[in-house]
């Protein structure tokens, strides 16, 4: 069967290319059909400017042009020969395409009561949760999430459900700052008006914040979290650095005691995402985590050029971009 894809030719460069799809299944496979995806602002904006790391390295095979972007989708099952059957709906690790198959072991099943515009952040709740799987807040502990995006703002929120005292966002957009407001995070540092280190200094107090989230992978907000944690505390790296920084070992990590955790997403191993997926779907489903704010865009999936180019280019008004089909 023909089928349309997205796919990244080059450099700023997105086009819909027909693909023929072997429609037979085999066992344990499921053919879907898309319903809805959503736009990952972090890989695939990366990929999309040529600013993820590796594409000069021959020996990494990821990032390479032609790439097919993608990993977030809601289908429906139209066959299947695994143990979910057709007609159900379900949430893949799916490119962005109308049609595609999956090994059923990888699906998970949506909720009835769920929406589509809803299971499809499924994928970066995960991500987000690498964070407290590889650095859990402690009961009570102060915890500054740099970079209100899609995967910060959801992990100041997985934070705000496991135990720590305060979450405060930080970004140097007040427009996504008044979106992590929507969803409920109650301290928002803005710090364009003044650098995160007084901000800390000015509402956190004497104990200050113990464990700092940098969620951009900017060089500058790495830096920033070095240097505003408490002493003995956490940074964890959740964002995916695009580029060398030079960092001082000795007065912002020798001297303060502190661990620095990169979170990469492989490292939460598999059977513990698994156990995961019923609750993040369960939580989606019961509003206790929030992301209907971070909706700012609706379009085609054929018109996917212009949500890459507008969250590159226009981020005060660009942040989740969710594709129809």
């Amino acid at each position: 069967m023909k089928i349309q894809r997205l796919v990244f030719p080059d450099k700023g460069r997105c086009e819909v290319e027909e693909f023929e799809l072997d429609e037979r299944l085999a066992p344990g496979e499921l053919l879907l059909k898309a319903r809805a995806s959503l736009v990952s602002a972090g890989t695939e904006l990366a990929m999309f400017t040529r600013s993820h790391r590796g594409f000069d390295d021959p020996e990494n095979k990821y990032a390479k042009f032609p790439f097919r972007p993608g990993y977030a989708a809601v289908s429906d099952v139209i066959a299947s020969t695994g143990h979910i059957p057709s007609g159900s709906r379900v949430f893949t690790w799916s490119p962005h395409a109308t049609f595609s198959k999956m090994k059923a072991a990888e699906a998970v099943l949506v909720p009835d009561e769920l929406a589509d515009d809803r299971a499809v952040f499924h994928s970066l709740c995960s991500i987000s949760l690498t964070s407290p799987r590889l650095a859990p807040a402690r009961l009570g502990e102060q915890i500054v999430v740099i970079g209100m995006g899609i995967v910060g703002n959801l992990a100041a929120q997985l934070y705000m459900a496991s135990g720590a005292r305060l979450v405060a966002g930080a970004d140097l957009a007040e427009a996504r700052l008044a979106k992590a407001r929507a969803c409920g995070i109650p301290k928002t540092f803005c710090v364009g008006q003044k650098p995160l280190k007084q901000w800390v200094k000015d509402e956190l107090g004497e104990r200050g914040a113990e464990l700092v989230v940098e969620a951009i992978g900017s060089s500058r907000a790495i830096d920033d979290a070095l240097k505003c944690v408490s002493d003995r505390g956490v940074v964890v790296l959740l964002g995916s650095p695009r580029t060398k920084m030079e960092i001082d070992p000795y007065y912002d990590i020798h001297v303060k005691g502190i661990a620095l955790i990169g979170a990469h997403g492989r490292n939460v191993d598999e059977a513990q995402r698994k156990r995961d997926n019923p609750m993040l779907m369960e939580w989606l489903r019961s509003g206790r985590v929030q992301v209907e704010p971070l909706i700012t865009q609706r379009m085609h999936f054929s018109e996917a050029l212009k949500a890459y180019e507008g969250l590159r280019d226009r981020t005060d008004e660009y942040l989740g971009v969710l594709l129809t089909y």
